[in-house]
């Protein structure tokens, strides 16, 4: 079992913080319902990023005002604060999307084709309609308080032998279907979306993942697009009103935030960088290309490396904070979130993340070549407004949890990495030698089978399905050891 405390150094930078704030709104409150600012009649409410810090291209800053350099990042922009119930059964419920989700994840990971069959047979909670996420709904549990990992540890439980972070990936229902003539080899076969605890990203992989499931309403994550002919799009299952044209060039994270808060144009002035969370809204997974449907947005057309028609990244005002980087500054980093809207390529422009795919790169030309060089330094903007969101200029630093304890119970990620199947069988070969039973770690991978987990008498069965006799007790024992339940 692996802990993760917040680091000591985070509460220097708070206390200053603290100073020189002269006044706090109410844009990160928590756990209060009455509190939720949720229009009833949205099918798609946005939960806030929950990020109540500011930051330049390097540190933690005071809030900028309007006018200064940075300011209308997230933290100066808040929607429908997070709320949830733990209801004491395994099972966590999002009093702003109405979904509920399971409280820990699988204990080990698993293919794409097995996550559906794990899901139908979990019982958590007395519930046993539980299913695979969209990509869209996985997204909606994603916390930008703190970071590494991305979700609110008072709910939401993770697991992993803990020596594999950044490995901790959660499967979506959502398959990557744009297909390119140059793939990476994590996206040749099958993939799907996956979420990534840990690292925080959207890609789209093969191999063997965790899954968290979910149950409720199936309308969450799909857009009610509105063309008003007068150069903006209204999603009315968000409340979001949005450019239809995007930037038509680049720019860095500082200049990105700049453009939005100084634009005026199709009649409005309110304009303003759209959180990750809103950004990834308008995603679009249905395997069109590019990520982003076509018939109400432009996009500017560009070539790739591999003189392939491809399209831009597109910028949020979501920082990446706090613990967890090589590149942690004074609780800043160097980086900012962005949304693929064409391929996400790797250096050599092989397909590596997938087009509607979430990444965080460097904000400035000065980290860029020094950190990500296949990053996009120059990145475009697609605007929005409206929404249920007030300007809290001051932001919150009352979001950061400077108590938090990540724990990981024991699990196991699939053979280090998450590519390699459930649980060791190694360990259990060498339990069933010292009782006389021998066989190898495939057949014993066979025998078990599942998921679902087999319970100790139909282990007892599968055994003997092989002329293999065990008892219950033993039987039990080795799912024990196996870390099966």
């Amino acid at each position: 079992m692996k802990s993760v405390h917040a680091p000591k150094s985070l509460a220097v930078v708070l206390f200053t913080f603290l100073l020189v704030a002269t006044s706090l709104l109410s844009g990160c409150k928590k756990d209060n319902v009455d509190d939720i600012n949720t229009n009833a009649s949205l099918t798609y409410p946005i939960v806030d990023t929950y990020q109540g810090l500011t930051y330049d291209n390097l540190t933690q800053i005071t809030p900028p005002t309007e006018g200064e350099a940075y300011y209308g990042q997230d933290a100066q922009y808040t929607g429908n604060s997070p709320s949830y119930t733990d209801n004491g059964d395994g099972a966590i419920t999002d009093n702003v999307t109405n979904l509920t989700w399971t409280q820990s994840v699988s204990t080990f990971a698993m293919s794409w084709a097995d996550a559906s069959s794990y899901c139908d047979t979990l019982t958590t909670g007395g519930y046993s309609d539980w299913r695979l996420p969209t990509v869209k709904e996985l997204w909606s549990i994603r916390d930008f308080s703190m970071g590494w990992p991305w979700v609110n540890t008072d709910y939401f439980y993770l697991v992993g032998d803990g020596s594999e972070l950044a490995m901790h990936h959660s499967w979506t229902a959502t398959r990557y279907l744009v297909e390119s003539e140059y793939q990476n080899e994590q996206v040749m076969g099958e993939p799907s979306f996956i979420v990534n605890d840990w690292t925080g990203h959207i890609k789209a992989m093969s191999g063997n993942r965790f899954v968290r499931a979910v149950r409720g309403t199936e309308t969450y994550g799909f857009n009610d697009f509105v063309d008003n002919n007068d150069g903006t799009v209204t999603d009315n299952a968000t409340g979001l009103m949005w450019s239809q044209d995007d930037s038509g060039e680049g720019f860095l994270w500082e200049d990105a935030l700049a453009y939005a808060e100084n634009a005026t144009l199709y009649g409005y002035d309110d304009w303003r960088l759209p959180n990750i969370k809103e950004l990834q809204s308008i995603a679009d997974y249905s395997g069109v290309f590019p990520s982003m449907n076509t018939t109400f947005f432009n996009l500017t057309e560009l070539t790739n490396i591999k003189g392939q028609v491809d399209y831009p990244f597109y910028w949020s005002s979501t920082s990446n904070p706090l613990e967890g980087s090589d590149e942690v500054v004074d609780g800043g980093t160097v980086y900012a979130w962005f949304l693929a809207a064409g391929y996400n390529t790797d250096p050599d422009g092989n397909d590596l993340h997938g087009s509607g795919s979430i990444c965080f790169g460097p904000k400035s030309e000065e980290y860029f070549s020094e950190l990500n060089p296949e990053i996009h330094r120059y990145n475009y903007v697609r605007l929005v407004r409206s929404g249920d969101v007030a300007e809290t200029p001051d932001g919150n630093p009352n979001c950061i949890n400077l108590d938090r304890v990540v724990v990981f119970p024991d699990g196991d990620i699939g053979g280090g990495g998450g590519n390699g199947g459930g649980p060791d069988f190694t360990s259990g070969v060498e339990y069933l030698a010292t009782i006389g039973i021998t066989v190898t770690a495939e057949e014993l991978e066979s025998i078990v089978g599942g998921p679902p987990t087999p319970t100790a008498s139909e282990l007892v069965a599968n055994f003997a399905s092989n002329d293999i006799v065990i008892t219950e007790e033993q039987a039990q024992t080795l799912l024990d050891i196996l870390n099966l339940e």
